[in-house]
């Protein structure tokens, strides 16, 4: 796909500060990587029906530069690797995703992956 998201679940109950807290700190880490291009998130939803993400669910998408400008041995799972060492935040659960692959999976079977 070419973009990365990184859907972290918080603990159930997160105040709107604390959810912006996280969020911003985790943009920051996140767009020290060389790999990634612009990173940008929201916490919960937007205010429609059709999404019913709690505020607890954050998710932010990683617009990756092209891999051929990436570090050399640099792969997507080295990526999510590293990633992964380095946002760490107590209560927080990471999980690295393909956005498009993800929305699919959510608007087929309705279940939040």
């Amino acid at each position: 796909e070419g973009d990365l998201m990184y859907m972290p679940t918080t603990l159930p109950g997160v105040g709107i500060g604390e959810a912006r807290h996280i969020l911003q700190q985790t943009d920051k880490l996140i767009a020290t990587m060389p790999e990634v291009e612009t990173v940008f998130g929201k916490a919960g939803r937007a205010d429609t029906a059709t999404d019913p993400a709690p505020l607890s669910m954050i998710e932010t998408i990683l617009q990756l530069k092209p891999e051929s400008e990436w570090p050399s041995g640099m792969t997507m799972d080295k990526l999510k690797t590293e990633l992964d060492r380095l946002v760490q935040f107590p209560g927080l659960t990471n999980t690295w995703l393909m956005p498009i692959r993800t929305r699919i999976d959510m608007l087929s079977t309705g279940i939040k992956t």
